[in-house]
């Protein structure tokens, strides 16, 4: 069972949303005053969306687009992988180790409960 208490520890902590509506210097200052590296775009309750600190940085920043105007739903990732709760850590491990980001959105019943990052999920097996 400890493996269970893991888990619930690498998601229960929450997770920082934002719009589709906000713009990028807005997540920029949630990640940067949550001390996160990414942040879940909602609309209700549904995920339609996820952006990164690289997200920021190649999409917004290299490109000279003006973060206090660029809206979310412009240049997000709406192609947002999520993983069941249900299904437990061995899903989720398997899911980040084959991925090519590191921030997961945890969904029970489609709705958003958390997130999951690889650290989160590396330090969760440390701890088994």
């Amino acid at each position: 069972m400890e493996k269970k208490r893991a888990f619930s520890m690498s998601i229960v902590r929450g997770v920082i949303v934002a719009g589709m509506n906000d713009t990028a210097n807005m997540i920029a200052k949630l990640m940067e005053r949550h001390n996160i590296g990414a942040v879940v775009i909602v609309k209700g309750e549904r995920v339609v969306g996820i952006i990164s600190e690289r997200d920021i940085t190649r999409r917004v920043v290299a490109k000279d687009l003006n973060p206090q105007k660029l809206k979310a739903k412009n240049f997000m990732t709406t192609d947002v992988v999520t993983a069941d709760f249900e299904k437990g850590l061995d899903s989720i491990y398997q899911i980040l180790c084959k991925a090519k980001f590191r921030h997961l959105p945890i969904v029970h019943k489609g709705k958003l409960v958390g997130i999951a990052s690889q650290r989160d999920v590396l330090y969760g097996i440390k701890k088994i």
